[in-house]
């Protein structure tokens, strides 16, 4: 039996086969939307790479720096290593093993997020039952939209993170560009449309933007007024460190009445193999037709139906990720990378390059010379130095013009790719 919309549950019975039938499956449309070489993903690794791989086989010589994908390469702390041992180990002892956790997160990792990371860091406080544990940010921040219904219309940064548009594709959901431009610092102007769901990544991938709490404030009195929600990505947060420039979304006033948080182990403590990550669910949260903490508990019911939890020994790392030790373990990671970013940004700026980022984000947004596209400035850079990055018009209309280079690797490689760049004998601009 099929349950429409508007049954209940408790309307829910096995029934004998219906007499009616469709003649056959049918696919998912909305799905074969992103098929073709049009997801990020395939983007990548097949136009990016195939191009490397291309050069690379008439230039044997040529030295290659990979700076397109935002993968971690530098250890997991000391301390999430011992903790993942021990985990290891408890499961190893019929005595302490143990099975499936709680389907929304171990609850000393969910009292963690809230005691250390939020309440420590930026002075917000939340309830363990308000924040879920995920499989990393990529998984809940387009398996969010599962609470909405498929009309709400979903408003979008270009450039942006591309699963925040794949996302909306999918679900077949209307779909709202905002235009993040060199002139407003790639800051987004409000909608000037109503929009019902409203994704903001600051720190920005691709541009490396953050926003200050006056343009923050402006999106909260936005969705407050039109019963709107915001879908806050902050995984690049432990990377701000200019003044004055909030790391969550709840420092900002009325925010947790309309703002779902997620956030991540990935980037700050090396976690992108171990995935783990999070999203805040406040009870204060309502649109037109709910009740304050409503939306928490349909989150935790769509948990129990396609979800069933983070791995364990995983979530232990985590904990540690989150311990006093572990913070300072994880602070130096992430000064690693930013000292990355700033070595190579300083690089490309001697070069002659406009550059944009790499203070509060661990990618470089660096403008094509001379009026060159996007693909073009690619070609370029790598026919000159080597360096490979990810052109911008992959992350939206708004991003033709540009490249993105991640700082996130070795910092010996981004020493060699500066050095190739300080060897060229004319300047890219």
């Amino acid at each position: 039996m099929i349950l429409h919309p508007g049954e209940s549950n408790a309307s829910y019975t096995r029934q004998s086969p219906a007499t009616h039938f469709h003649p056959m499956a049918t696919k998912n449309l909305n799905l074969s939307q992103l098929t073709g070489e049009k997801t990020y993903t395939e983007i990548v690794f097949s136009q990016v790479w195939g191009k490397v791989e291309a050069y690379k086989a008439s230039h044997q010589q040529q030295k290659i720096f990979m700076m397109a994908f935002g993968d971690t390469t530098q250890p997991l702390p000391p301390t999430v290593v011992e903790a993942m041992v021990d985990a290891a180990n408890c499961l190893a002892d019929p005595k302490t093993y143990t099975g499936y956790e709680d389907i929304t997160g171990n609850s000393a990792l969910r009292q963690a997020i809230c005691d250390n990371y939020y309440h420590k860091k930026m002075g917000v406080e939340l309830e363990s039952s308000e924040v879920f544990i995920s499989d990393g940010a990529q998984s809940a921040s387009v398996n969010i939209q599962d609470l909405f219904a498929l009309d709400n219309t979903v408003a979008v940064q270009d450039p942006a993170y591309p699963a925040f548009v794949e996302g909306t594709v999918l679900a077949g959901r209307p779909l709202v560009n905002l235009p993040c431009e060199e002139e407003n610092n790639f800051i987004p102007k409000l909608p000037s449309e109503k929009v019902d769901l409203i994704y903001l990544c600051f720190p920005n991938n691709p541009t490396g933007a953050v926003a200050t709490y006056e343009q923050l404030q402006g999106f909260v009195d936005y969705a407050r007024s039109q019963n709107a929600v915001i879908i806050f990505d902050a995984v690049y947060s432990a990377f701000i460190s200019v003044p004055n420039v909030p790391r969550s979304i709840y420092e900002i006033e009325g925010a947790k009445e309309c703002a779902i948080e997620i956030g991540s182990f990935s980037k700050m403590a090396n976690f992108t193999g171990l995935r783990v990550g999070w999203c805040v669910i406040p009870e204060q949260l309502t649109i037109k037709n709910t009740m304050p903490g409503e939306l928490n508990n349909l989150w935790r019911i769509r948990h129990a139906v396609k979800f069933w939890g983070t791995a364990n020994v995983a979530q232990y790392g985590a904990i540690a990720a989150l311990s006093p030790v572990g913070q300072q373990e994880c602070q130096k990671i992430v000064n690693y990378y930013l000292k990355n970013a700033d070595l190579l940004r300083e690089g490309l700026e001697k070069a002659g390059l406009h550059c944009f980022g790499a203070t509060d984000s661990p990618f470089v947004w660096v403008k094509a010379p001379q009026g060159l596209s996007s693909w073009q400035f690619f070609e370029k850079l790598l026919a000159s130095t080597g360096i490979v990055g990810v052109p911008g018009c992959v992350f939206g209309s708004s991003g033709e013009g540009f490249l993105r280079l991640s700082t996130l690797g070795q910092q010996e490689e981004i020493k060699a790719a500066v050095e190739h760049l300080g060897a060229l004998k004319h300047p890219m601009a």
